[in-house]
């Protein structure tokens, strides 16, 4: 069970890196329910397999709106406070995010099967909520672009909308189908601790920790935590909720393992500092290998997020085998199983596909330009993707009803090998999607062993999944959810402080290998902070005209056209022109290796117009090579709007 558990969850959470955000966690979410029910010697939980992979989904989907590529970079500065911090982060992010995958998951295995099917009922009703929103963002484009500036400048770019569309939508499902009120109260409470917590600890508390422009929703998803843990305790739902403590630990251990992981690879530390002195000239004479680092040439993000998933999956089936060791007692089968079912199969094979490999084509449009953004037989691109998935999506709902029927003749007949063939399903049709999703904007040997790593995991998870099961019902000693015999006790406290002094661990290790920053570090404290700077730059400045160079304070006006620059929170940038014209939604702005970068036509549809200038900020003045496009040799010189309206 953890070997196949790791192995799912290190390729889950290497493709989650791949198509990212809430939708892409939750594969990784469900391949976890789906393999520790087929690993397991239970007949019960296999028959309860593919509800178990859709409370993983679910479980494992809230921490996609946790922001934590800034903590990473925290990990790899020369301040002891700064990289104990990122590594405090990440483990923070991890527990959360294991911590609710835990507590959904054991539902799984401890609620009756008419009560999941309440749950799941409340959870339709979100998704067709959610689902009506995003369509009209998605055929009402300035609608989505406001709601996307008033998210960053108001909410931290934190998911508010999602929370209070979940506030809403379950009180009118618990006031409309008074049978669901009890698991729409649930979702209630999630959705009101959200705000709560948010509202508390970031938006008038003022306590942010990736400043000042990653999104900041870990105080919603904290305050979902605890309405999970209170309502496991309420319950006395001890099985749950030990498996969520063992996610809090577990998965804070992992995600600050990870990174822990890749840091000798991120610092080229050691025998990854240098590849050309250790190899035959023979292997190295090959154009691949003119390399200095293998650093350089091995995918280092993911080998964090495989690692993460491998830590994390162990972690889980550690807590889902001690519940089966120890006889949990078989959840009540109180209503026919095949509806539930039929559901969770559609939610895996049909729902999450839609999510997750619809990322592909839109990569192909606007960020590769490999298909051109133009009509054929007077259809878009995107209405031929989206009637193609239509077709495949047909197919599957026409199997899901003849299996309905018991006329599906692919379908196995025992539980474990229905669960096998979702879980394989989701496996190789996640991984085609990612290469193609990946393979018009890869190259070297990076792409080869991000992909090489995905197939070789695939495989193994699907040949573990081959072998027929020695199962057992068991029929004595059974012991109840609420048995005390699930509480952790003073274990529990130990692996608190033994994940305080790995913290500090890791921390002095990492320092260790690395002689002081390397690119890309960034400080969260003190002067020099990072944050500090960038937050410097937000608001409008006023154009003085171009110098020959930063040192110069002469600067000549004749042929500049562009009055202001405003650089946005949201990374857009609105030049002002000298006629009045505001030229928006077509420059940004981003942060990169302790230096802001302007994208010049960066929407452009045109890649050829696209350019990546530094931006220099030097006593309260800003300088940009001008013009982007092109050597110009000279700096555009900008003052604050306020200093130009004092002045």
């Amino acid at each position: 069970m953890c070997t196949l558990a790791a192995i799912v969850m290190a390729y889950g959470w290497g493709y989650r890196g791949v198509v990212g955000h809430e939708g892409g966690a939750m594969v990784p979410g469900a391949m976890l329910g789906l393999a520790v029910c087929i690993a397991s010697r239970r007949a019960d939980w296999q028959r309860r397999a593919a509800v178990a992979g859709l409370f993983g989904a679910v479980g494992w989907s809230w921490g996609g709106s946790l922001s934590y590529m800034e903590h990473t970079m925290f990990a790899v500065s020369d301040s002891f406070p700064d990289v104990l911090f990122g590594y405090a982060m990440l483990f923070f992010c991890g527990a959360l995010w294991a911590g609710i995958g835990g507590a959904i998951l054991g539902l799984a295995f401890t609620l009756k099967r008419s009560q999941l099917k309440s749950f799941a009922r409340v959870f339709v009703t979100m998704c067709a909520a959610f689902l009506t929103v995003y369509l009209y963002f998605f055929f009402n484009e300035p609608v989505k672009e406001a709601y996307e500036q008033i998210t960053v400048d108001h909410f931290h770019d934190g998911e508010w909308l999602a929370a209070l569309i979940v506030l809403v939508v379950s009180i009118v499902h618990g006031v409309a189908r008074k049978k669901d009120r009890h698991a729409a109260f649930l979702f209630f409470l999630c959705a009101l601790a959200w705000w709560n917590f948010y509202l508390l600890f970031t938006k008038f508390g003022g306590l942010v920790l990736a400043p000042p422009f990653r999104s900041e929703s870990w105080a919603g998803v904290l305050g979902i935590l605890f309405v999970l843990v209170v309502y496991l305790g309420r319950t006395k739902n001890s099985a749950a909720l030990m498996l969520c403590r063992y996610g809090i630990i577990g998965g804070g251990l992992a995600f600050m393992l990870a990174v822990f992981v890749r840091h000798p690879v991120r610092v080229s530390w050691g025998p990854f500092s240098t590849i050309g002195s250790q190899l035959p000239q023979w292997l190295i004479s090959g154009e691949a290998w003119k390399l200095t680092s293998i650093g350089s040439q091995l995918p280092q993000w993911k080998i964090a997020e495989e690692s993460f998933g491998l830590f994390m999956g162990i972690a889980i089936a550690i807590g889902i085998s001690r519940l089966e060791r120890g006889n949990l007692a078989p959840a009540e089968d109180d209503t026919p199983r095949k509806p539930l079912d039929i559901f969770a199969a559609f939610v895996m094979l049909v729902a999450l596909m839609w999510v997750n490999l619809r990322r592909a084509p839109m990569d192909w449009l606007h960020r590769y330009k490999v298909v051109t953004n133009e009509p054929f037989f007077g259809l878009m691109p995107w209405h031929w993707f989206t009637l193609g998935g239509a077709v495949i999506t047909a197919v599957v709902l026409y199997a899901l009803w003849l299996y309905s029927r018991d006329r599906l003749v692919i379908a196995p007949a025992s539980a474990h090998g229905k669960a096998a063939l979702i879980l394989v399903l989701l496996i190789w049709i996640t991984m085609i999607g990612s290469f193609g999703q990946t393979f018009a904007g890869g190259s070297g040997a990076e792409n080869y062993l991000v992909n090489g790593s995905f197939i070789v995991l695939g495989a193994i998870a699907t040949a573990m999944t081959l072998r027929k099961p020695i199962l057992h019902d068991p029929s004595h000693n059974l012991i109840s959810m609420s048995d005390p015999t699930w509480r952790v006790g003073p274990r529990f406290g130990v692996m608190c402080a033994i994940s305080v002094a790995a913290l500090f661990g890791v921390t002095g290790l990492s320092m260790a290998m690395q002689d002081g920053p390397v690119e890309g570090a960034r400080l969260r404290f003190g002067p020099n902070a990072y944050w500090i700077e960038q937050s410097a730059m937000i608001g409008r400045w006023r154009v003085m005209g171009l110098t020959s160079s930063i040192a110069s304070n002469q600067t000549d006006t004749s042929d500049i056209d562009v009055t202001y620059i405003e650089f946005l929170k949201s990374r857009n940038v609105v030049l002002t022109l000298r006629d009045g014209t505001e030229v928006r939604q077509l420059h940004r702005w981003h942060y990169m290796n302790s230096m802001t970068h302007l994208d010049w036509n960066d929407l452009s549809k045109d890649s050829a117009t696209h350019h990546e200038v530094a931006i220099v900020l030097r006593e309260g003045m800003m300088f940009i090579p001008w013009p982007p496009a092109g050597p110009g040799g000279k700096y555009l010189m900008l003052i604050p709007g306020w200093k130009a309206w004092e002045g």
